[in-house]
């Protein structure tokens, strides 16, 4: 099962990503991983928190229009390889990496790789056929 991603835009201006990250804190909503990038005058914003649902109520409520998808989450032990192991999987496969980015977990001595992708469901069946451990929300 893949994760829900939130993404967002944003102005590209200062403290637009705090009126976000503020939203969310007031809500409840614990963020557990997060990019934002900017290209001239807008921001985009792509997140993973823990009550998705809650959290795209809450930022559309301010008057954000937020976009809600899946994306594959996995467990990488802290090594070096461990993120070359499962993208190789999704290079032989010939499966576009549209982004990528990473969050810590509560497990000792782990991150998590948030992948996009346009088939979520197909990589998560490739890659535990390879013994890469997916998370599941």
């Amino acid at each position: 099962m893949s994760v829900t991603e939130l993404a967002l835009q944003i102005r590209n201006q200062p403290g637009q990503l705090v009126k976000v990250t503020t939203i969310l804190a007031e809500a409840g909503i614990n963020i557990r991983g997060i990019t934002a990038s900017s290209a001239g005058k807008n921001g985009w914003v792509r997140m993973v928190v823990d009550k998705s649902k809650l959290a795209q109520e809450a930022l559309e409520e301010c008057g954000y229009q937020v976009e809600a998808g899946a994306a594959v989450a996995v467990l990488l032990i802290d090594e070096p390889g461990a993120l070359d192991r499962a993208l190789h999987v999704l290079a032989e496969n010939k499966i576009n990496l549209d982004y990528i980015y990473t969050c810590v977990t509560g497990k000792a001595k782990k991150a998590v790789a948030i992948l996009g992708v346009q088939t979520p469901s197909k990589v998560e069946t490739l890659l535990k056929a390879h013994g890469i451990e997916v998370v599941e929300e």
